[in-house]
């Protein structure tokens, strides 16, 4: 029986390598999107960012943090009103992430990300910035703060707008998909097994019922993934599900002593921070604000109501320049 699923096992492995090689290229709207950046070198590996010129000098630079498992495209639809608030918008895509270099062997930590956005403000000369984070980006974010408030960076947060994010592994439900994932050897097999059809219904279950991507946005989601073959280190991202519970003093913590201004945006509809998000949240960190998006708005709330999304993130920018 055991030999019989180990041969069942290789030749879906090898049918899954036949599908996926050679790794199709990126899709229009993903080669747009890379032509419009650049590269820098953080130790040995390039890591994509794009600076966009923003229109009110007086709002600052904002240092924009993707979520598991995309890439800065997901800050695309809201970008033009980002580009309104701050004189300038920094995108990136972490190690291991969108068109950035992803290491088979390399130890991915939530650290090390915030070590490379760091470095990307320092080669770009900004000493203060305002954050905006998204889901794995709220803890990267989280770090940030907390190396702010400790004073261990030269950085100076002039504010963090969090979203979506497991920032309390108590509210924090990973998508079974992410739990399997995180099992020894079995979660580099899955990653192996990965093709489009199982990635489409994965994603689709993190987004409202009503605010689906299209399919050529699915496209574009997966051809991020795929490029540099990041499918088969996605396993080694989810140490971050470990991570968050491991420095959850250090994370959470930030929050709760820091005096620079948050706000949380939320959309309720979320499988993976459900609402009972809210009332923690609240109890936790009595201080910080949170808007709450409409009933159907899920895990990508700036994909999903990016009006709504950029409406909430105005008003608590302007809430800044009354203070």
């Amino acid at each position: 029986m055991m030999m019989w699923l180990c041969v069942a096992v290789g030749v879906g492995i090898l049918a899954v390598f036949f599908v996926n090689y050679p790794l199709p290229p990126l899709t229009p709207v993903m080669t747009a999107w890379k032509n419009g950046g650049g590269y820098f070198k953080f130790k040995t590996h390039d890591i994509f960012y794009r600076v966009e010129k923003g229109s009110n000098p007086a709002g600052g630079p904002v240092l924009t943090i993707h979520g598991f498992p995309s890439s800065s495209h997901d800050w695309s639809k809201v970008l033009g009103g980002l580009e309104k608030q701050h004189s300038e918008v920094v995108l990136f895509d972490m190690i291991g992430f969108g068109l950035s270099d992803k290491p088979v062997d390399h130890e991915y930590s939530i650290m090390e990300q915030a070590d490379i956005a760091e470095e990307l403000l320092k080669k770009l000369k900004i000493t203060q910035v305002h954050l905006l984070s998204h889901d794995y980006g709220d803890t990267v974010a989280l770090e940030l703060l907390a190396r702010f408030n400790q004073k261990t960076t030269n950085l100076k947060i002039l504010s963090l707008c969090l979203s979506n994010g497991g920032i309390f592994p108590e509210t924090n439900f990973p998508r079974p998909s992410q739990k399997l994932l995180t099992i020894p050897y079995l979660g580099a097999v899955l990653c192996r097994l990965s093709f489009y059809g199982a990635f489409k219904r994965g994603l689709g279950e993190v987004f409202g019922v009503n605010t689906q991507p299209t399919e050529s946005e699915f496209r574009d989601f997966y051809s991020a993934i795929l490029h540099n073959s990041g499918y088969i280190i996605n396993y080694k991202l989810l140490g971050y599900i470990a991570e968050r519970s491991q420095h959850k003093e250090r994370w959470v913590g930030s929050l709760q002593q820091t005096d620079i201004p948050v706000h949380m945006i939320y959309g309720p509809s979320d499988p993976v921070n459900p609402s009972v998000f809210i009332g923690h949240y609240k109890k936790t960190v009595p201080k910080h604000g949170i808007t709450v998006l409409p009933a159907e708005i899920s895990h990508y709330p700036q994909w999903e109501a990016p009006m709504e999304f950029l409406k909430a993130y105005t008003s608590f920018q302007k809430q800044l320049s009354v203070k």
